[in-house]
């Protein structure tokens, strides 16, 4: 089964199957009343319709992205990873039966059937899964029996490492890529303990992981640097799947890894990218900034504080609109934003804090977060006073439009009415290795060659005659007005595919007619994959050992862990909504809480007790690190409270200090017999029986202190102390 180096979300057809692919998944989704769910081959769910949310009561954010196996009871995934074997011999599955749990834990019975397609993209092999609740189930003979797993021979043939264990040291078997990266046979490593081909601190690390898995029987996924057979190390993302049998035993332990070092390069070029675009902002020869609704500055670079003759400390936080020379330039300027969504090439007069005035260019777009919500404009601003003594039109319709384009961070060209190219920017001519001077003028879709490898349809294209087939091409495709935008799968000029967001928009003259259009593409591939490792940081806090808490300024809950909900006993659906105030214990001081957040509201991160009480109004301790969060513009927008359960410890502290006090209490009883015989000692003793009673009495005192001494070291629990800390 060949392996799918995309990320999930960019299944992108290819040109030979497009139309085939597109009417297989809409037959499915438009025809069949059964949940219908599609899978990859590492059975992670990619796709389903509607009746599996009716059916099942997840929805689409509880779903895309979930391992299809953690549905399936563990006595039965077994029987559905045998059933998904099977599709190696043929390209259908039908009438297996086996149960699976819904969102609420209740359990159905399930008649499964498959079909393996490489319909949907030419580089992976999707399976297409119908799954019919059924009012019963079927009980096979030997159903639960689980036999010896055998890796299926297709596995050979994939990029992918494969292999099981039978148990937390002993390989049961491998695929060829997995024995060909270490330099061995796959039979030598049948029943091969791990010692015996790997270093004991590489050995030792995965039996670890192998004992975390038998035992707690979950799915884990660790990242382990690897030296293959030629001396590389090369950096595996392991995925350890608990195969359980009907006992509820793990039988086996199957694993799968990718080699992900390129990504891991990826990442880091993703960084410099970052720089690289940050040091283009600082150091354009044109003015850049970004200004809220309202128009007040956030962020300037140098050419702008240059431009206007102040420095950039204090340019930022002043409103944009001081700086024209007629206001009704702003409003007409806004007029125009909230009309188009942007402005290009409005002609405008500003002046310097010193008051001299400056012809300018103002090119803006807007300014908008993760989620579309409009938080501002950035504008592009170029000085054109010294270029007014020429040629107005010349430098507004080339010059100055080709210096904002080769300063724009993304590939972009432009076409007229008929198609032709005029305009291509150094960003394109670096993504597709293609220079301006081949490119300018040319006709007849020339500009999808570089990119799709044959002359179709684009963005461009959709914004001056809109195509019902070129959306198809787009995964969120979005369009509204004269603006299109969308992501897809190209090659870049190496000859690799890459995931890019492409954005259109209508060019129009000075009367507002459209005289072409724009697009802009973006290389996102390596923002797509930082956001996959994202989720798995956000999987590793859900899942990790303290206790987290996110609040908003006033205390309300908008998330918690899971550690939150073993301690507390409260559920996340119970808290999330409702104030920290829940867990008082009203044990604690008013003095106390004002102090808690004085500190937490002046910006700095309070440490400290609480005593709290659980959903069972159980009473626990915990120790607490709360450190503000901040926005880009420095405000507190919410608190982070990372914390231990230390009831156990307050406990042991508690028992100490009654055990201390009841000594001194024991020594006090001691101490005034031993003043008394000292006041008889002092004085000169002249009778002979009051004498050797005296003496007999400190005799008696002295074996009392050496047996009470004796005693507490002699203590078991004084014994272990002191061998652990002495």
């Amino acid at each position: 089964m060949p392996i799918d180096s995309r990320p999930k979300y960019s299944k992108i057809p290819d040109k030979e199957n497009t139309k085939e692919a597109l009417d297989y998944t809409h037959k499915f989704y438009n025809n069949i009343p059964l949940p219908f769910v599609i899978i990859d081959q590492e059975y992670i769910i990619i796709e389903f319709n509607q009746q599996f949310i009716e059916t099942f009561y997840y929805q689409r954010n509880e779903i895309i992205g979930k391992s299809i196996i953690d549905l399936v009871i563990p006595e039965d995934k077994i029987i559905f990873l045998n059933s998904i074997k099977k599709l190696n011999i043929s390209e259908n599955v039908f009438g297996i039966e086996f149960q699976m749990f819904k969102k609420d834990k209740s359990i159905v019975n399930v008649n499964f059937s498959a079909k393996i397609s490489n319909k949907y993209t030419n580089t992976s092999l999707d399976i297409f899964c119908i799954i019919d609740v059924i009012p019963f189930r079927k009980v096979h003979e030997n159903s639960h029996e689980v036999k010896k797993l055998e890796l299926p021979s297709f596995l050979d043939y994939i990029g992918m490492h494969a292999w099981y264990l039978k148990d937390k040291e002993t390989y049961g078997g491998a695929n060829k890529t997995h024995a060909d990266f270490f330099g061995y046979s796959k039979e030598y490593l049948e029943n091969r303990n791990i010692h015996d081909f790997l270093p004991k601190e590489v050995s030792d690390k995965r039996i670890k992981d192998n004992i975390k898995v038998f035992c707690q029987k979950e799915t884990i996924h660790v990242k382990e640097w690897a030296t293959n057979k030629k001396g590389e190390k090369r950096l595996l993302r392991i995925t350890k799947i608990p195969l359980i049998n009907y006992e509820g035993k793990v039988e086996y332990i199957v694993c799968t890894a990718l080699d992900v070092t390129d990504l891991k390069h990826a990442e880091n070029t993703l960084k410099e990218s970052q720089e690289r675009i940050r040091c283009l902002f600082e150091n354009s020869i044109d003015a850049i900034w970004a200004s809220t609704k309202e128009g007040v500055i956030v962020e300037a670079n140098q050419a702008a504080a240059d431009m206007l003759g102040c420095d950039i400390k204090s340019l930022v936080g002043k409103n944009i609109i001081d700086f024209y020379v007629n206001p009704k330039d702003r409003l007409k300027f806004m007029e125009m934003v909230e009309k188009d969504n942007y402005v290009k090439n409005y002609e405008v007069k500003l002046k310097r804090e010193n008051g001299s005035e400056i012809d300018c260019i103002l090119s803006s777009t807007l300014w908008t977060n993760t989620f579309g919500e409009i938080l501002g404009y950035i504008g592009i601003v170029h000085d054109i006073t010294n270029l007014k003594i020429a040629d107005k039109e010349l430098i507004n319709s080339k010059y100055f439009l080709q210096n904002t384009l080769d300063s724009l961070p993304d590939a972009t060209f432009s076409i007229d009415l008929e198609g032709k190219i005029v305009s291509w920017n150094k960003k394109i001519e670096e993504m597709t290795g293609i220079k301006s001077q081949d490119m300018l003028g040319k006709g007849n879709h020339e500009y999808s060659l570089p990119f799709y490898r044959e002359r179709r349809l684009a963005l461009v294209d959709l914004i001056l005659n809109a195509q019902e087939d070129l959306e198809m091409r787009y995964e969120n495709l979005k369009k509204y007005r004269d603006v299109a935008e969308g992501e897809a799968i190209v090659f870049d000029s190496k000859g690799n595919k890459v995931i890019v967001w492409a954005k259109a928009t209508a060019l129009r003259d000075s009367n507002g007619n459209i005289i072409g259009a724009i697009e802009s593409i973006r290389d996102i591939t390596d923002i797509k994959l930082t956001e996959s490792e994202l989720n798995k940081v956000y999987i590793a806090i859900d899942q990790g050992p303290g206790i987290v808490v996110i609040t908003d300024t006033i205390g309300n809950i908008e998330y918690v862990n899971q550690k939150f909900s073993e301690v507390t006993g409260y559920a996340s659906n119970e808290v999330v909504g409702k104030n920290l105030r829940i867990l008082k214990s009203n044990t604690t001081s008013l003095e106390f809480y004002l102090n808690f957040w004085d500190t937490l509201l002046s910006g700095s991160t309070w440490k400290g007790e609480f005593h709290n009480k659980k959903k069972n109004d159980e009473s626990y301790w915990e120790y607490a690190t709360i450190s503000p969060v901040r926005n880009k513009k420095g405000e507190i927008t919410n608190f982070i409270k990372v914390s231990e359960d230390i009831t156990l410890k307050k406990k042991v502290e508690k028992q100490i200090d009654e055990n201390i006090e009841y000594f001194a209490h024991l020594i006090d009883h001691i101490r005034n017999p031993l003043s008394i015989l000292s006041g008889f000692i002092q004085i000169k003793v002249e009778e002979e029986e009051t004498r050797k009673r005296l003496l007999r009495q400190i005799e008696r005192i002295e074996e009392i202190m050496r047996t009470l001494d004796k005693g507490w070291m002699d203590t078991e629990d004084t014994k272990i102390f002191l061998k652990k800390h002495k």
